[in-house]
This record gives structure tokens, sequence and C-alpha cells, in this order.
């Protein structure tokens, strides 16, 4: 008798698991952690929270900016962002983007391009959109021959806001001079724009004597800086075209009142390290762009895009392709010669960054 009710009983058992199991094949299957076959939308929608990553193309403080601004829109729109950021080399930023390539739970992926005509960057690029990554360009895009490696493009029209720190340069300095050109590589979308837009902003009179790389290394970008004001006697303008340039310049040009009174400077973005150097008045002009607002939309695009969400993706994209996230000029005072409606002074600047949380951008 125990031995037939303890025969019912392991019955009883084997029926009810089998019943559970059934149970469970018929409701969705959890996502496997390789995503298996799904594509990145399918794994977004059924694993939880879309995941976007952004490749940065150096490693300056600039970034903070825009990874706020890219963690602040992840909060508010409820997906996974971060931000890996490249030591300022091409196969580096092709490392990461190979490493992205191969998260399958990756959906997105925004690339601040290392070096525009880099066919290996390209091919990075391709190779995500092949594999069903939405991929956008924020900040410095991709050579227009690659046009097709990535689907949208946010930032700054660094040939724009070239021509405003070139008109900021004649304004501070009507009677023009020889200029030094300061950046990591000269070979970046961004670099080469905004150079382009400095001198067809600040006129003829303006003579560009060489540009000086540095490869995002910072030592030598101040090196660079000794190199110019040695090699150039009669040097009158120095222009740095990547954040980390500014600080460098302004600490060179004014260990002695003579230099610092002889030469101009015009630099991007705003350093943390430039903050103390535009109310010290050893920056004439910088021309900040808006990295914040480059994270916050580039997040909203993205998860717009792998949603497929036309209307939203149009309020990011009005014309479905650009997004300009505009220029302010910073400026130690308005008391000075650069005027217009979108040149603020350095302490406007400073309330904005904490308004934000931020010390530089």
């Amino acid at each position: 008798m125990l031995r037939r009710q303890f025969g019912a009983s392991v019955l009883f058992l084997i029926i009810t698991t089998l019943g559970l199991s059934g149970c469970g094949s018929e409701s969705a299957p959890a996502p496997s952690a390789g995503g298996g076959g799904a594509s990145p939308a399918a794994t977004a929608t059924k694993g939880g929270k879309t995941r976007i990553i952004f490749v940065t193309n150096s490693n300056a403080d600039w970034w903070n900016a825009m990874e706020k601004g890219m963690q602040d829109a992840a909060t508010e729109l409820g997906v996974t962002a971060e931000m890996r950021r490249n030591e300022g080399q091409s196969q580096g930023q092709i490392r990461l983007l190979e490493d992205a390539l191969s998260l399958d739970d990756v959906s997105g992926v925004a690339v601040s391009v290392f070096e525009a005509e880099s066919p290996g960057i390209a091919d990075a690029l391709r190779r995500l959109k092949e594999a069903g990554k939405v991929v956008i360009t924020v900040d410095s895009d991709i050579a227009a021959n690659n046009i097709d490696a990535r689907r949208a493009y946010i930032g700054t029209f660094n040939v724009k806001a070239g021509e405003a720190a070139g008109k900021a340069a004649a304004a501070i300095r009507p009677a023009g001079g020889k200029t030094a050109v300061f950046v990591g590589t000269a070979a970046a979308a961004n670099a080469r724009e905004r150079r382009d837009g400095f001198f067809a902003g600040a006129g003829s009179k303006f003579a560009q004597v060489e540009i000086f790389e540095d490869q995002t290394d910072k030592n030598k970008a101040q090196v660079n800086v000794q190199t110019a004001l040695s090699k150039y006697g009669d040097l009158g303008v120095l222009v740095g075209l990547w954040s980390y340039n500014a600080p460098r310049i302004a600490e060179e040009v004014s260990r002695t009142a003579e230099i610092r009174k002889k030469v101009s400077v015009v630099t991007f973005d705003l350093d943390e390290l430039a903050v103390g150097h535009l109310e010290k008045k050893n920056i004439d002009a910088t021309v900040c762009q808006n990295p914040y607002d480059m994270g916050f939309q580039g997040v909203k695009l993205l998860k717009a895009l792998i949603n497929k969400d036309d209307k939203a993706v149009a309020e990011v994209l009005p014309d479905g392709k650009v997004r300009d996230t505009g220029v302010r000029i910073v400026v130690p005072d308005k008391s000075g010669p650069v005027k217009g409606d979108n040149v603020i002074s350095i302490e406007e600047m400073k309330a904005w960054l904490l308004s934000k949380g931020l010390k530089s951008t």
C-alpha cells in the first residue's frame, strides 16, 4: 500500500513537471546573452532596454559634456548608453568599432570619426550596418565619398563654426597677421572644415604659416606652441582647433606680457583648463559647440531609428539627414570688439555649465 502511494506521488510529480514545461514553451523565450540570430532591434524589444554606444575620436575633457547629454537622454528615454573613448588613432577607433560589432545586444552606434578619409573606419561602419546596427556620426563626420557608411550626422556645421572664429579674429585683429594652426590631426573632417572656414571668415589679411599636429598628445600640443612661437618671431594669431589645444596655447602666450601683447588667440570649445584663461584674458575668443546637445540628440535619434519611429526621427532631423547643434562665441567680457547675438561672456557661459552640472564644453 505504501509502495502504491509512493508510485502515485511520483507519477503526479512527473505529470506536473511536464505541464509546467509545456506552459513555459508557449511564452516568449528569454533572450540569450549572445543574442543568437536575432537582430539588434529584436533584441532590444525582447531583452529590455535598447543599448547604444558612443565612440569618441579622442579622450579630452570636451567629451564629458557629450556624455552628460547622452546619459540625460538615456534616463529620459529608458535606454542604456555608454561612451567608449578612443586615445586618438584610427586603429584605436577601428578596434572600438569592432568591439561594438561583437556585442549582439548593441542596437545603435554613434561615432566621432577620427580620420574622415580613413577606409578602415568607413569599412568598420559598414560592417556595423550590415550587422543590423544603426550607425550615425556625431561631432566629426565621415568623408563625403563614404557617406553611405552612416545614416545621419549630428553636430556642428564646422565650416560655419570656422567662419565664426575667423570673423571673431578679424574683429580682434583688423590688420590680420601670420597664423599658426594647432590640432590633433588635420585629416579629421572637423579639423579640415574649421580650418577652411576660419580663413574664409577671417579674410585675406590672415595667412597660415603652418599646421601643427599633435595626435592628441597634450604634451606635444604644448611643445608645438613653443615651437611655433620660436620658429615664427612675427607670428600674430594662434588658432586651436580642438578643445585641449586652447589651454596649451593660452599657457604659453601668457608666460610673458610681451608675447601676449603681440599675439591674438582664437580657439574652439571650452576645455575645463581654458575657463580660467578666458577669465584672465589669455584667450580672446573661443567658439563653443554644444556637445551636450549632440549627446542628447544622438541618443534620441538612435532610439527613434532603431524603433523605426518616423515621427521621432523627423523631430531630430527635419531634413532627414543632418542636425546642426549650433555654436556660441565666448569672450572674456562683452566690452571687446567681438559682437553678435551668439556672443556671450565667460561668466554667462559658466552659469550655463552650472545649470547642466558641467565644468567644460
